[in-house]
């Protein structure tokens, strides 16, 4: 019998989902076993349930600075940014270029007529560029809190104030961020903003989307007058519960955990660029999430250096995780101006709160050694 050394895959895809924490599996675990009743229900044991969606909300609304009755809980980030932008349904609307295709594809479905402001080369949106497309019957403005493929940061709080000088309602993608770097609602002036459990240790399937008091918003679905009417359908209890620890846990270690990521990815591209100056990266002097780092690898199509790798149980991506099914360079990377054939040369790391100063190591030169 042979002894074997078994090492486990190396995951530098923590953009597009992670692996639930094992406290955020108990919670569901036992939210299953002792949350059976229906929330809406009228007898006592309902008030389980209640409680639960209560304590989360309180956590999730103190996270972004609003008051828990204006969390609507979804079925995801997908969902919430449909909810959103159909606030906007059938009128003009300002749309960032970069948003996500939930948020891209939900304002063709609600029938908006759209503006799409790019980028700058850096990725960041320049505010001066929303307040030019703005027009008289703009109804919504929506620019995400950070990018999912270049992880740079947006300039919400001067587009929140911009809207709100305008009277125009801002909403805000903050699917990528949430959890990750500090959201204030008010001082950015945003009135709806998406998140989603699964991007901060979670489980899938369960977001949120925060809409201000006061606003007379269209529900997205029908039925029983869930979730303040906006969101009909029994809540799923148990995601709600696992969304609220990941949340805890998120909230808990977010400045020191931003500030390791941080320090492991400048490490991965100082290591990558010694041994291949060829190697740019994108957006590298952008205002940045602290763990997603993108790089343009000259001369190697992206599905071929993420085959190369997953053959080596190295996980990365091309990008957003939803936008795989599709053939054709990154929308994201088009808007910066990136040509096409660069654009399909690009890959996505995300080293994740579990990822080690060894694993970056070995992934940078597996990267090096597919040049």
């Amino acid at each position: 019998m042979h002894n074997t050394i078994m090492r486990r895959e190396i995951n530098l895809d923590h953009a597009a989902t992670t692996r639930p924490d094992p406290a955020v599996i108990r919670a569901v675990c036992v939210c299953m076993e002792q949350c059976d009743a229906n929330p809406s229900a009228p007898y006592a044991a309902a008030g389980t349930a209640r409680r639960e969606i209560r304590l989360a909300k309180e956590t999730l609304s103190r996270m972004i600075g609003c008051d828990r009755t204006e969390i609507v809980f979804t079925s995801g980030g997908t969902e919430a940014n449909n909810l959103a932008l159909r606030q906007g349904a059938g009128r003009h609307v300002v749309l960032s270029a970069i948003e996500h295709k939930s948020v891209l594809e939900a304002a063709k479905l609600q029938g908006c007529k759209v503006t799409l402001v790019n980028p700058e080369p850096s990725g960041r949106i320049d505010p001066a560029q929303i307040q030019a497309a703005i027009r008289p019957d703009t109804a919504l403005i929506s620019v995400q809190f950070a990018n999912n493929e270049t992880g740079v940061l947006q300039p919400v709080a001067e587009i929140g104030a911009m809207a709100r000088r305008h009277r125009i309602l801002y909403h805000c993608d903050a699917v990528q961020a949430f959890g990750h770097v500090p959201i204030d609602v008010v001082v950015s002036n945003i009135d709806l903003l998406s998140a989603s459990a699964h991007k901060l240790y979670g489980p899938r399937g369960v977001g949120f989307l925060y809409v201000r008091q006061g606003m007379l918003a269209q529900p997205l679905m029908a039925g029983g007058g869930q979730e303040g009417g906006l969101r009909a359908g029994t809540e799923n209890v148990p995601a709600i519960a696992g969304f609220h620890v990941a949340a805890e846990l998120a909230e808990a270690d977010m400045i020191p955990r931003g500030e390791r990521l941080r320090q492991l990815v400048n490490e991965f591209v100082l290591r990558l660029k010694e041994k291949n100056p060829v190697i740019t990266e994108i957006a590298g002097d952008a205002h940045r999430l602290p763990g997603i780092c993108a790089l343009h690898l000259p001369g190697i199509l992206s599905e071929i250096a993420i085959a190369w790798l997953d053959q080596r149980e190295i996980r990365i991506s091309g990008g957003a995780a939803c936008g795989s099914v599709e053939s054709g360079p990154s929308h994201v990377l088009r808007a910066m101006g990136i040509p096409e054939e660069q654009a399909n040369e690009v890959i996505r790391t995300s080293p994740g709160r579990h990822t080690t100063e060894a694993e970056m190591i070995l992934a940078a030169d597996a990267i090096s050694a597919i040049i």
